[in-house]
């Protein structure tokens, strides 16, 4: 029996962007998924773009929003996995645009022990620019040859033009160092609870890291998707990276190592702890 699936989506004011992710998702083979739009403070443009959306998700879809307080992305996710009771935890971003098979590889992908390492293909501001509703209905946007035509020659293009059977070969014989990817990623729910969710304490650089090294630490080895669970990255700036908080974040991760420390410090039950005051 197949897990039940939550898709936990993040976004900060790029309604634009979240438009044509929550699009992708409208065209998904798989739709038995909830979704949980994980929103660090947008503002009014971005409700609207949702509101758009809950004639087609209904009640699958929730929309978790916190005071725009600096880069908290860690607590709106913890707050989605909290929030939601599926097995599994399929994690993308809201710059994503992912390819209409993307909820069903993941679900099938899901191993006890494990969780997925996903990739994304990065796109170019005049290329993201192009990536349309028409064109991600129609799978223009998909086409390795329509990509190479709009903005040069891409080794990544491989994830969508190398057949199928060879791409899930690939998975399975990656050299690729595995690691957490906060943008296309996916782990069980019961192994997020386990290490206390992510940080809070983090803001942005490597709380991805940290979760996946805690998640290493116990004892959930990574695994890949990257070849098959194939998702475009839009384009755009990031006025919240502060080298500075960067290195600070860094210093907090702990190394992959045995025994070494998995529950995060500031996480779920702290959070729990929080909102009950």
């Amino acid at each position: 029996m197949s897990p039940s699936l939550a898709l936990i989506v993040s976004t900060y004011n790029q309604p634009r962007l979240l438009g044509r992710c929550l699009f992708a998702l409208t065209r998904q083979g798989d739709q038995d998924f909830e979704l949980l739009l994980a929103d660090d403070g947008s503002g009014a443009e971005t409700r609207e773009i949702i509101k758009g959306y809950r004639d087609f998700f209904g009640d699958r879809l929730k929309h978790l929003w916190q005071p725009d307080e600096g880069f908290r992305k860690t607590r709106i996710l913890n707050r989605c996995i909290l929030e939601t009771a599926a097995d599994y935890l399929v994690f993308l971003d809201g710059d994503c645009v992912a390819h209409p098979g993307y909820v069903n590889v993941h679900r099938a992908a899901a191993t006890p022990g494990a969780y997925q390492n996903g990739a994304i293909i990065r796109l170019g501001p005049e290329l993201s620019d192009e990536i349309t509703r028409e064109r991600i209905a129609d799978g223009t946007v998909f086409d390795a040859g329509w990509l190479r035509r709009q903005g040069g020659w891409n080794r990544r293009y491989l994830k969508l033009s190398l057949p199928y059977g060879l791409r899930a070969w690939l998975n399975g014989h990656s050299t690729t160092k595995l690691y957490w990817l906060g943008s296309n990623s996916a782990c069980w729910r019961s192994d997020a609870l386990a290490v206390n969710g992510f940080d809070n304490r983090f803001s942005y650089g490597f709380e991805d890291g940290d979760f996946g090294n805690r998640l290493a630490n116990y004892g959930v080895r990574a695994s890949t998707v990257r070849w098959t669970a194939n998702a475009l990255h839009l384009d755009h700036g990031r006025p919240y990276r502060n080298t500075q908080e960067m290195e600070r974040n860094l210093a907090m991760v702990p190394p992959i190592e045995p025994g070494g420390r998995f529950r995060a410090l500031d996480g779920l039950d702290e959070l729990l702890a929080t909102s009950s005051d």
